[in-house]
């Protein structure tokens, strides 16, 4: 090696003398980006979070009247059980307890003071009520005044009914025309727009009949209690009910009839008690044959459990 060469290895020498580990600077340049994966994830995660937000949101501002969930309900009851009630107040004045359902082409629900909950709902009386109608299309609205429920168009109208204070309804569209009408308060339209401002849809409600008749339900009951309460079949020729409350008359011409004795009492009307229940077939222009048939046709179900749980309950 000549003198030159080996000036050259020592300069060499000297320099990597004064060069840093690499250690330090790979750890920093790996550190750094980590730092940035884990920024990345924070940045993912935070958008994700506000995505969330704007979908939560979205969905608040989008609760109107979300269409009823066939396989929600049906999850809770067997196939083909249970007619949907599908509408609910939220809110109600004060002391207010259910005591009357309908079901059919239209469905209504009544609520009553509790110290009227004993009276008999379908009677025409004064007495103060709420009541949540659903049905499919609008009536005349002439004589009605433009309001709003939730952001959407209704009408209202203020009447004197059969009560000493006016009666307000409240009608608007959302999947169905639903109404809610009030009676018996001092602020009637205010309460009524409360309620109506408060009705949501309700995918789990349902009305179970507690008896049926050619496969058709019955369609009202109304009661006090889960153990006290009548239950009603209608049609063009027959009046069925079915009542925890023995009927007015219950003694007439023994008849055989659901393999138990029953009565025939008056013109066109048959009784008999089946599983402690009271059964009345009445249908004036039918003969005593055709009534007996309808009773023994009658299938009452749920009778262990009957769906009366809500009857005499607010909300």
């Amino acid at each position: 090696m000549n003198e030159t060469e080996q000036l050259i290895k020592d300069a060499l020498g000297q320099l990597a003398e004064r060069t840093p580990h690499p250690g330090p600077t790979l750890n920093a340049l790996r550190r750094k980006r980590k730092q940035q994966r884990s920024n990345i994830f924070l940045m993912a995660t935070a958008g994700v979070a506000a995505v969330a937000v704007l979908v939560f949101a979205g969905m608040m501002a989008s609760d109107r009247y979300t269409p009823t969930s066939d396989n929600a309900a049906a999850a809770l009851m067997p196939a083909g059980q249970g007619a949907e009630i599908r509408y609910t107040p939220h809110w109600l004045p004060a002391g207010y307890v259910e005591t009357f359902r309908s079901v059919g082409d239209d469905t209504t629900r009544v609520w009553v003071a509790e110290a009227d909950k004993e009276k008999d709902p379908t009677e025409q009386t004064g007495d103060a009520r709420v009541s949540l109608r659903s049905s499919k299309d609008l009536p005349d609205l002439t004589g009605w005044q433009e309001t709003s429920v939730r952001g959407l168009k209704a009408w209202s109208r203020t009447v004197q009914g059969q009560s000493p204070t006016p009666t307000t309804e409240v009608l608007w569209q959302a999947q169905d025309v639903l109404s809610v009408s009030v009676r018996g308060q001092a602020d009637a339209r205010g309460t009524a727009l409360r309620i109506a401002d408060s009705v949501r849809s309700d995918a789990k409600l349902r009305y179970l009949a507690p008896f049926s008749l050619d496969g058709r339900p019955a369609s009202d009951i109304w009661g006090s209690t889960l153990n006290r309460w009548t239950s009603q079949w209608r049609s063009e020729q027959y009046v069925v009910t079915l009542s925890t409350t023995a009927p007015a008359k219950t003694e007439g011409t023994p008849v055989a009839v659901r393999g138990k004795q029953g009565a025939l009492v008056g013109h066109g009307q048959l009784v008999v008690q089946d599983s402690g229940l009271w059964l009345t077939v009445a249908g004036e222009s039918e003969s005593n044959e055709a009534l007996v048939s309808t009773a023994n046709r009658v299938s009452m179900q749920h009778m262990d459990h009957p769906d009366t749980n809500w009857l005499g309950k607010g909300l």
